[in-house]
């Protein structure tokens, strides 16, 4: 069994390391402490700059989608229009098919009208 003496020794000695062991954490406590207000203000304006930055390109796609609306409207109506002439030039070929038709029955008629004249 230890002396009084060798507890008290060990004692001591544990409360030595015990106060290292604290001085250490206190410390490194304060380092983390004057470090922590850097890092959030660091935070903070970054965190600004990005809401700037969100803010720009939320501006910038409102742009571009008015944009792509109006190129949108343009296209339709070119789709609108062209659609039309297409129309149009579908009646023009219909036409023309009917005047084509109409002449191969004159080339007919004369055919017949040149065979029945008299040779000279």
């Amino acid at each position: 069994m230890p002396t009084q003496e060798e507890r008290l020794t060990a004692l001591e000695q544990k409360f030595a390391d015990y106060r290292w062991e604290a001085r250490q954490a206190i410390q490194s406590l304060n380092e983390n402490a004057t470090i922590a207000p850097g890092l959030i203000q660091s935070i903070s304006q970054e965190s600004k700059q990005t809401a700037l930055r969100m803010e720009m390109m939320k501006i910038r796609m409102d742009q571009l989608e008015t944009k792509f609306d109006a190129h949108t409207a343009l296209l339709n109506e070119h789709a609108r229009v062209l659609s039309e002439h297409t129309a149009r030039l579908n009646r023009i070929e219909t036409r023309l098919d009917e005047h084509t038709a109409r002449f191969d029955r004159i080339d007919t008629v004369l055919a017949q009208i040149l065979a029945r004249l008299p040779e000279r």
